[in-house]
């Protein structure tokens, strides 16, 4: 019933993903000849941006509230906040990266 003019379907011109495994595709590898995985860093222990250290210690005082709920409050109340005020935990968050470095550098050095 087609005209030799007309387009083919998409069902007749889709590939299947089948067609592709064997298109170098890691099925084909053996465990010896796959690249091993590089290890994800572990978590660094706390944050280090004052306004995230500001939005957690808000969130602890409600913690059943949305977290966008007090997320919108501690960015309005940040903003409002004088360089005074976010001081303290500039400061805060200052001890925290030195609390990371060291233990990072302690880390480092310590052989296992």
């Amino acid at each position: 019933m087609g005209n030799e003019n007309s387009t083919p379907k998409k069902s007749e011109t889709r590939k299947f993903r089948g067609d592709f495994k064997s298109a170098g595709g890691d099925s084909s590898k053996t465990p010896e000849q796959k690249r091993p995985r590089k290890k994800k860093a572990k978590s660094s222990g706390g944050p280090t941006n004052p306004f995230l250290i500001f939005f957690l210690r808000m969130r602890s005082k409600k913690p059943n509230e949305h977290v966008t709920t007090i997320a919108k409050a501690a960015g309005k109340q940040w903003a409002k906040m004088t360089p005074d005020q976010r001081q303290k935990y500039v400061k805060m968050a200052s001890v925290a990266k030195k609390k990371r470095v060291y233990k990072k550098k302690k880390r480092d050095d310590d052989p296992e």
